[in-house]
């Protein structure tokens, strides 16, 4: 009866080390966010941040976390590798694992990255009970400066390497309609994401098309080292004739370890584009039409001789149109052979010859500057969105581009101008047995 009382208090003093132990081991856990405060911060600089979550545990499982919007400023993981630590703190040995965030501060002044959500799962060691964790990173406040000489509100990039190509294409200037140009420009920026590399301002003007192409953005690590690489294109077309200016582009960034705002200008181009054959012809038939209608209504006039007369004009005007339906129909020939071939830049210059030789031209009083300026005039949506598709195709040289649905619009069109043109022009027609 004696000894079973002395066996539980043996057993009960045995026990109570471990349980002492238990509590000593007990997990810890934390996060912080960090960065080097005795540096200048510089609108436009990428910013590492370093996120740490800590514990006294053995290891880390399952940890995400929630980046925030930062007014003023973009956040983001660009590199998903880690640094693991170990730190002693009140004597205690924490594992820490450490996030780089890359902060790209886009204006002066005070910014604050808000809370950050965190959470992980530890355990004290193998066969250990898992343990999970959720915290909130304390408000972190920046004092950003802007770069001197740099405009308030002016898209800054700061980088200590910037390198810029640019390249007009063809060498020579566009001259006539149906032309091209083409400026591309690459730039490279160190510490920099590319997606923070403005995009090209895209000059626009009645006459010229302009076709801004999808930019090629990427960004390359190099052992810690970011490097962003932007390639962007812009093509114009030539519409109509005149003299144009595509302006220069100035890009400026600010290099903090020279303390330098710097620039660099891409030239602009002038182009004179002269009219074409086709519409040079159309011109001079148009002031020979003017011309003999005066020197018609001078007949009139002198020789009293009105019939007389007017039978000469009707049937000098016979064969004048005898001639352009011929020349019409050459132009459309060479339309439909180009349409039927796909070949979208015959397509394109047998458009521009057609339009010039067409009714629409000559007798309906519209001189259409432009291939969609034609389409608009005629109120044809079908046919505005077919010659969109066909100038597309000619500035990205697409080899699937297909003129059967061009060729169909432009038949029904034809049809219509055509019809409107025999009923305006019936009254001037000339017996067909005088």
């Amino acid at each position: 009866m004696i000894r079973l009382p002395r066996t539980l208090i043996l057993l009960s003093c045995l026990l109570l080390p471990v349980s002492l132990l238990a509590q000593d081991n007990e997990v810890k856990a934390g996060v912080s966010i960090s960065t080097k405060l005795d540096q200048e911060i510089w609108a436009g600089q990428q910013l590492t941040l370093d996120l740490d979550l800590k514990t006294t545990g053995f290891s880390f499982s399952n940890s995400h976390f929630n980046l925030p919007e930062v007014n003023g400023a973009f956040l983001m993981q660009t590199d998903t590798t880690t640094v693991k630590l170990t730190e002693k703190i009140d004597g205690e040995d924490w594992q820490i694992v450490r996030y780089p965030l890359a902060l790209y501060p886009q204006m002066a002044g005070q910014l604050e990255i808000p809370p950050i959500s965190v959470r992980f799962i530890t355990s004290a060691g193998f066969g250990s009970e898992e343990m999970a964790f959720e915290f909130k990173t304390e408000p972190l406040e920046l004092n950003i400066k802007q770069p001197p000489g740099a405009k308030p509100g002016d898209l800054v990039v700061t980088t200590e390497s910037f390198e810029l190509d640019y390249d007009w294409q063809p060498a020579t200037a566009a001259t006539r309609t149906g032309e091209a140009v083409t400026l591309t420009v690459s730039r490279r920026a160190a510490d920099i994401s590319a997606m923070l590399l403005p995009p090209l301002p895209v000059f626009r003007t009645e006459g010229l098309a302009s076709y801004p192409q999808t930019p090629g953005i990427s960004d390359k690590t190099d052992r810690g080292d970011l490097t962003g690489i932007r390639n962007d294109s812009i093509t114009w077309v030539v519409e109509k004739p005149g003299a144009y200016e595509i302006p220069g582009i100035r890009f400026q960034w600010w290099d903090p370890a020279n303390r330098e705002l710097k620039q660099q200008i891409v030239p602009g181009l002038n182009l004179d584009i002269r009219p074409s054959a086709e519409e040079q012809a159309a011109k001079v038939t148009a002031g020979d039409d003017g011309q003999n209608s005066i020197n018609t209504w001078l007949k009139l006039v002198l020789f009293l001789t009105g019939l007389l007369a007017g039978a000469l004009w009707l049937r000098f005007r016979r064969k004048t149109n005898a001639q352009e339906i011929n020349d019409e129909k050459s132009a459309f020939a060479e339309l439909q052979n180009a349409c039927k071939n796909n070949r979208a830049s015959q397509a394109h210059s047998a458009m521009h010859n057609w339009i010039a030789c067409s009714a629409f031209t000559h007798y309906m009083n519209l001189r259409p500057a432009t291939l969609t300026g034609f389409a608009r005039q005629l109120n044809d949506e079908n046919l505005t969105t077919e010659l969109r598709k066909l100038q597309e195709a000619v500035v990205s040289s697409d080899g699937d581009w297909r003129g059967d649905s061009l060729l169909a619009a432009l038949q029904s069109t034809r049809q219509q101008v055509n019809h409107q043109w025999r009923d305006q022009s019936v009254t001037y027609l000339a017996p067909l047995n005088p």
